[in-house]
C-alpha cells in the first residue's frame, strides 16, 4: 500500500475518533508534538523502523516518551500502529492528520516572503485581500529573503505569486535577450 494512501486511512479514523470525543483541538496538538519529536530525534526514527526490534518494546519507548503529556487516544493510537507494524509511517501519519484537520477547520498555510521586514498596515492589507480570495482562515510564515531585491512572493495552496523585483529584472532581461528590434537601412 503507498505511504500517502495509508498515513492518510490513518489519520482520517484518529481524526473520525478524536471529533467523536470532542478532544479534536487536543489530538492536534498531539499529533504535531510525536511528529515533531520523531523528525527532530533521528535515534527514535531509527529504533522505529528497525524490523528487529519486538513490537511491544517499541511500544514501551512510546509509553515512556509519551504518557501523560498526550491524550489516551492518541497514546492507544500510537500503540494500534505499533502492533500493526506500521510504527516507521507514524511522521506521515502525522502530517496527514494536519492536513484534515486544516481542512476541516477551513485553514490555509501562506508563505510571504520579502526583501526586508514589511509595516503592520501593509501586512494587514495583504492579508486581508488574500483571506478575501481564499475565503480561508490563514496560517502565515513570513520569510525575508534579501535575494529577491523588493517585492514579494506569495504562495499558499497550489498558487504562487511572484511580485519580486528579482523576477521582473530576470523577466526584463530574456526581452532584451530576443531583440525583436530589427534594423532597416
Amino acid at each position: 500500500m503507498r505511504i500517502q494512501l495509508l498515513s492518510k486511512r490513518y489519520a482520517q479514523a484518529l481524526f473520525g475518533l478524536a471529533l467523536e470525543n470532542k478532544i479534536l483541538e487536543e489530538v492536534k496538538n498531539d499529533m504535531l508534538l510525536i511528529g515533531t519529536v520523531l523528525e527532530e530525534n533521528r535515534n527514535l526514527r531509527k529504533v522505529m523502523a528497525n524490523p528487529v526490534l519486538d513490537g511491544y518494546k517499541k511500544i514501551r519507548v512510546l509509553n515512556k516518551l509519551f504518557e501523560g503529556k498526550i491524550q489516551k487516544l492518541s497514546l492507544k493510537f500510537l500503540q494500534l500502529i505499533t502492533r500493526k507494524g506500521r510504527e516507521q509511517y507514524i511522521t506521515f501519519i502525522c502530517k496527514a492528520f494536519i492536513e484534515i484537520y486544516k481542512e476541516y477547520k477551513n485553514i490555509v498555510d501562506v508563505q510571504f516572503t520579502t526583501a526586508y521586514k514589511i509595516d503592520e498596515n501593509l501586512r494587514k492589507t495583504m492579508l486581508k485581500k488574500l483571506k478575501e480570495f481564499t475565503e480561508k482562515h490563514l496560517e502565515v510564515s513570513e520569510n525575508i529573503d534579501e535575494k529577491i531585491i523588493g517585492g514579494f512572493k506569495l504562495n499558499f495552496a497550489d498558487y504562487q505569486y511572484d511580485a519580486s523585483i528579482k523576477t521582473q529584472l530576470k523577466r526584463l532581461g530574456k526581452e532584451f535577450s530576443k531583440n525583436l528590434y530589427v534594423k532597416e537601412y
